[in-house]
């Protein structure tokens, strides 16, 4: 499973970031794919600091990932815990950009790091579960 879980964050595009609002609802948010990642285990997101987003891992860091691949009808949900680091410590961030994040131009952009606890994959009808922190 570990090896489908690579496959299908290297081959998406779009990412969903959930995270809890301050009324205890989910907030998602339509993102890149991560400008930086340690293999699956650690995912580094592009946004805007003055975002909701932010905003509600400052107040609650749990939340998940997701991404899927319609032509091949997978999908991947990642629950884990959001960080959030100063783009400054990023030297080579504007080499990591797409051209849409470019054009963003977020005013205060931040990277938001996401350390994944479990993993549960959908392929070819069936859904796997993996808890993650076992395998570091």
């Amino acid at each position: 499973m570990i090896e489908e879980i690579r496959k299908l964050i290297e081959s998406s595009s779009s990412f969903l970031l959930s995270t809890i609002d301050r009324n205890g609802f989910p907030n998602t948010i339509v993102v890149s794919k991560p400008i930086a990642r340690l293999d699956f285990y650690t995912l580094k997101f592009y946004v805007d600091g003055d975002g909701g987003t932010v905003k509600n891992i400052k107040q609650d860091s749990k939340g998940n990932v997701c991404c899927y691949n319609e032509a091949e009808h997978q999908s991947l949900l990642l629950k884990g815990v959001f960080s959030i680091h100063p783009i400054d410590g990023y030297t080579v961030i504007e080499d990591r950009l797409n051209d849409y994040q470019k054009l963003l131009d977020h005013k205060n952009p931040v990277i938001v790091s996401f350390d994944v606890y479990t993993a549960k994959v959908h392929q070819n009808g069936v859904t796997d579960f993996e808890q993650i922190e076992d395998n570091l």
